[in-house]
């Protein structure tokens, strides 16, 4: 295991009261671990100073020790590297106190964050991160991005992870530079396999397609893992929607939220990554004591589906996907927070006044479950809910299983 340590002092500190201390423990340290760093910092120059003499990208895990209170700022700075992090307090100089403000300051970013203020705690900290590596290290390095903006009515959307955020105008220059015929070649086997196409023309699929196809080489360019787009604004620039491109990209593999929402996006990516399965991402529409309605206007393409127009807007291509029945999870993400319900996939209902794809669930204590939600997008997973929380507890989520 390699350790990236570093040593934090306040700038109202003298950094060689503390040299004796820190060497002591660095040799203690590197008895049984490889160590990286083992520096000083104290502002956030230092931190910048200190990424061009240690590429802490290297190390396994990260071991802060803020050495004196104050140092919380310059410590904070590297959330950046996306690792496991150990802080280690001792019982002076506000060691301890500085120590839990940054476990919290990394838990808000969901990287695994510990505290401990003994030498054997740290050992078992050290060990027990190099048992969930692998684990750690699937959900640490996604990268995920943003095409425009979060839509402005998702007011509880809280998101702390870096993802990398693209213009609608770099869209809208990928859009432009795809052909009729490029687009109507990405839907073309899509459209051959609908059950039936309701109101969409070939001018409006071949738009939809145009979408992919520009979408398609974003991810390429931009290395994405996954994205979510801010659709609504596809509308009155270009009058259609993403909906149909998300829906292929999810069946494909390939994670795609829509409505700008990175949470959903993190959720999406999360049932591929561990259980590749695809998510779909819907509103609450109706629940009543053991039931809850969900819809959306795009799906996974994995089961029989119509091609029809996006509900609120009537244009673009949205797709009715009759998803099929069984056991499957109910996700909400919100921050470090998420809830999970056991479901059971009852049906699909086909009203004209929801969104296109309508999904029914069975659901026990519904009333109870929609009371503790923490907003509004969930996620349908066909996953086992237990073994769902399990895996979001071991991510360093704060989970409520129903």
């Amino acid at each position: 295991m390699k350790v990236g340590v570093v040593f934090g002092v306040s700038e109202i500190a003298d950094p060689k009261a503390f040299e004796k201390k820190a060497s002591e423990f660095l040799m203690k340290l590197a008895e049984e671990f490889e160590i990286m760093g083992g520096l000083f910092v104290s502002k956030k120059a230092d931190f910048r100073e200190l990424k061009e003499e240690v590429d802490f990208n290297e190390a396994d895990v990260l071991l802060l020790y803020p050495l004196t209170g104050g140092t919380e700022n310059s410590l904070k700075e590297f959330a950046v590297y996306r690792k496991p992090v150990i802080i280690y307090g001792d019982p002076f100089n506000n060691s301890i106190a500085a120590g839990i403000e940054l476990r919290e300051f990394f838990r808000e970013r969901l990287l695994p964050a510990t505290l401990v203020n003994t030498f054997e705690e740290l050992r078992a900290a050290i060990l027990g991160y190099e048992d969930m590596g692998e684990l750690f290290e699937k959900f640490l390095k996604m990268r995920l991005g943003l095409i425009g903006r979060t839509s402005p009515w998702l007011i509880n959307e809280r998101f702390e992870l870096p993802y990398v955020h693209i213009s609608l105008k770099k869209f809208y220059e990928y859009y432009e530079a795809v052909t009729d015929a490029e687009g109507w070649k990405a839907v073309e086997g899509v459209v051959a396999r609908a059950r039936a196409i309701k109101e969409p023309n070939r001018e409006e699929l071949t738009k939809a397609g145009k979408v992919y196809v520009a979408l398609k080489r974003i991810i390429g360019d931009y290395h994405l893992d996954g994205f979510t787009i801010g659709c609504f604004d596809l509308i009155g620039k270009i009058n259609t929607t993403p909906c149909l491109a998300l829906a292929m990209f999810n069946a494909e593999g390939i994670p795609a939220a829509c409505e700008g929402e990175l949470n959903a996006l993190l959720g999406m990516m999360i049932a591929r990554r561990f259980f590749n399965k695809p998510a779909f991402m819907a509103n609450i529409a109706d629940y009543g004591d053991n039931y809850v309605l969900i819809a959306h206007c795009t799906a996974p393409l994995i089961s029989g589906y119509v091609l029809r127009t996006h509900f609120e807007s009537g244009t673009g291509v949205g797709v009715a996907v009759e998803l099929p029945k069984g056991k499957a999870s109910l996700l909400k993400i919100r921050g470090r927070k998420a809830v999970v319900a056991g479901v059971e996939v009852a049906g699909i209902e086909k009203s004209e006044h929801r969104c296109r794809t309508q999904v029914k669930l069975r659901i026990e204590e519904a009333r109870d479950f929609i009371d503790g939600t923490i907003g509004n997008h969930h996620l349908l997973i066909y996953a086992d809910s237990e073994e769902l929380a399990d895996l979001l507890s071991e991510l360093g989520f704060e989970v409520m299983l129903y």
